[in-house]
C-alpha cells in the first residue's frame, strides 16, 4: 500500500495512531495545497494545449 513507503504517508499514518494531531494536521493541510496547486497548474495548461478552452 501507500503507507509501505518510507516518506509523509507513513509519517502521517504513524502521527494519526500516536494520535498527533498537529502532525496529522499539518500534512492534511499539505496534501489539501498540493491538491490546489496541481489541479490549477493542469487547468492552465489545459487551456495552452487545447484552443477551444479560453480561461475567463
Amino acid at each position: 500500500t501507500v503507507f509501505d513507503y518510507k516518506g509523509i504517508g507513513l509519517l502521517t499514518a504513524t502521527g494519526a495512531q500516536q494520535l498527533d494531531y498537529t502532525l496529522v494536521l499539518g500534512t492534511t493541510l499539505f496534501y489539501g495545497l498540493l491538491l490546489v496547486l496541481v489541479n490549477l497548474v493542469v487547468d492552465v495548461l489545459y487551456a495552452v494545449i487545447d484552443p477551444r478552452v479560453r480561461l475567463e
